[in-house]
C-alpha cells in the first residue's frame, strides 16, 4: 500500500469508503459492458446459421441475417455508450480521490500513482474506452461489408 506518510490522516477513512465504491463502481461497469458485447456478438454469430425459410425473410428492407447483424452492432454500441457513462462516475470518484491525495488530506497516494503509471501519452491511446472504440469501428465496418458484399 503506497503511503506518504506512516501516522493515519483524519480523512484516511473516507478515502477509503470512497476507493471501495469506485472499486464496485469498476466491477459493476465491466459486467454490464461485458453483458452487453457478449450479446451482441451472440446475435452477429446467430446471422450466419440461417436455416430453410428464412432466407427469404426480410426486415425493413433487409435481409433477416442482415437485419441481425445491424441490431447486434446497436447492441454492442449501446453496451459502450453505458461503458462510458459508468467510466464518467468512477472518472468522477478518482478525481475526488486525487483531490485528497494532493491536498495531503490522506496518507495514501493510489490514485497519484496509477494515473502517472497508466496515463503517458502513448498509454492513454490503448485505454479500454479507446480500445472499445476502436473495435466497435472495426465491428461496424465488418457488418457493412457483409451487408454489401455478403448478401
Amino acid at each position: 500500500m503506497p503511503m506518504k506518510n506512516k501516522n493515519p490522516l483524519p480523512q484516511d477513512g473516507a478515502y477509503l469508503e470512497i476507493w471501495k465504491i469506485e472499486q464496485d463502481q469498476g466491477r459493476t461497469r465491466w459486467t454490464v459492458t461485458t453483458f452487453f458485447l457478449s450479446i451482441s456478438f451472440a446475435v452477429l454469430g446467430l446471422s450466419f446459421d440461417i436455416k430453410d425459410g428464412q432466407a427469404g425473410l426480410s426486415v425493413l428492407g433487409l435481409s433477416l441475417p442482415d437485419a441481425q447483424r445491424v441490431i447486434g452492432c446497436f447492441i454492442y454500441w449501446f453496451g459502450y455508450a453505458l461503458f462510458l457513462q459508468f467510466n464518467r462516475y468512477t472518472n468522477f470518484l478518482r478525481s475526488r480521490l486525487r483531490e485528497m491525495e494532493e491536498q495531503k488530506l490522506v496518507s495514501f497516494s493510489f490514485q497519484s500513482d496509477a494515473r502517472r503509471f497508466m496515463y503517458s501519452k502513448l498509454r492513454a491511446a490503448f485505454s479500454a474506452s479507446w480500445l472499445l472504440f476502436y473495435f466497435g469501428l472495426l465491428y461496424t465496418v465488418i457488418v457493412i461489408i457483409l451487408i454489401l458484399f455478403v448478401s
